[in-house]
């Protein structure tokens, strides 16, 4: 696990409807040098397939062909083979090696081979699916309830829900068609978002409350990452209802304070994660989240406020 002092600031700001976006310097970056995965999975040298011939939900084979490391985070779906996947928690993956890796359905109602293999469709999981997956590891009973039965349901509960408040019809029960469609019904044009110079994080804020933040260890990371997680987050609002929003000021305070509680939090590390470097579950009563670390080095740095309409989540 990191034991560096992080040294972390807001740089920059950016609103849309009910939701603002607040771009995060936090240093050193890391010196351990790894890519995200989604440009390696579109050029074919990164393969992720079902684990066998019959399919796992669980579990897919991620073959890494290159020689870097590359990451998959928690907000990567991926879509073909027998149904499409989400991520559970973030992986690094090894240089020219094959990792089984942890995932959960979100095309509930689908069970056959559309591809040989999976791609990524430019768009990944919304910061409330994440809290959701993020929050059955906090709670996870090893000795009684395997973490993949209480995730998935979780996932599946949360996919047909949405579905069913955006009055999207999916054959398949599939969040990607969701996603395509909240793209689609955005009453405006998404403000001009740029990854700002010197940041490698980003905080969203969902009226007035931080409801996710993700740190990078390298720049590269980031900028990949930022477009979609921008339209991951404005795809949630509410065009025209700003009321709640706090100004700049405050908004860079209470991204601030969540990223240093979780800085502050106490880890658990979790031994049977798969891949390179170590993975540890994060938690305290407003938040719950996880780092993924290489030796010192951090690679990236996930929380989300707790769904638990009794707590007030980084709220005045």
């Amino acid at each position: 696990m990191s034991n560096k002092t992080m040294k972390t600031k807001a740089i920059h700001f950016t609103s849309f409807g009910n939701a603002v976006i607040v771009q995060i310097s936090s240093q050193p970056l890391s010196a351990f040098p790894f890519l995200p995965a989604g440009p390696a999975i579109r050029n074919g040298s990164l393969i992720i397939s079902e684990l066998t011939a019959s399919g796992s939900v669980g579990q897919l084979a991620a073959i890494n062909q290159t020689s870097d490391y590359l990451l998959l985070t928690d907000a990567d779906v991926l879509t073909g083979a027998k149904q499409n996947r989400v991520v559970n928690r973030s992986v690094l993956l090894a240089p020219s090696s094959k990792t089984v890796i942890e995932v959960s359905c979100v095309e509930r109602l689908r069970w056959d081979y559309w591809s040989s293999s999976f791609s990524t469709p430019g768009s990944v999981a919304d910061p409330n699916l994440r809290g959701r997956k993020a929050g059955t590891f906090s709670r996870m009973k090893p000795e009684n309830e395997p973490g993949f039965c209480n995730t998935q349901g979780e996932v599946w509960d949360h996919v047909r829900a949405n579905l069913a408040c955006e009055g999207v019809h999916s054959r398949t029960e599939s969040y990607e068609e969701l996603l395509q469609v909240r793209m689609q019904k955005a009453d405006r044009v998404f403000p001009e978002c740029h990854p700002a110079e010197g940041c490698n994080g980003l905080a969203v804020i969902l009226d007035g409350k931080v409801i996710s933040a993700d740190i990078f260890g390298n720049e590269d990371s980031f900028r990949y990452y930022f477009p979609m997680l921008c339209d991951a987050a404005f795809t949630l609002t509410r065009p025209g209802d700003d009321k709640e929003q706090p100004e700049m000021h405050e908004a860079y305070f209470r991204a601030l304070e969540a990223i240093d509680e979780f800085n502050d939090a106490g880890r658990h590390t979790e031994d049977a994660h798969p891949g390179a470097g170590t993975l540890s579950m994060v938690e305290t009563e407003r938040l719950v989240g996880f780092s993924l670390v290489h030796g010192d080095e951090m690679i990236h740095n996930a929380l989300f406020a707790r769904h638990d309409p009794a707590t007030r989540l980084f709220a005045e």
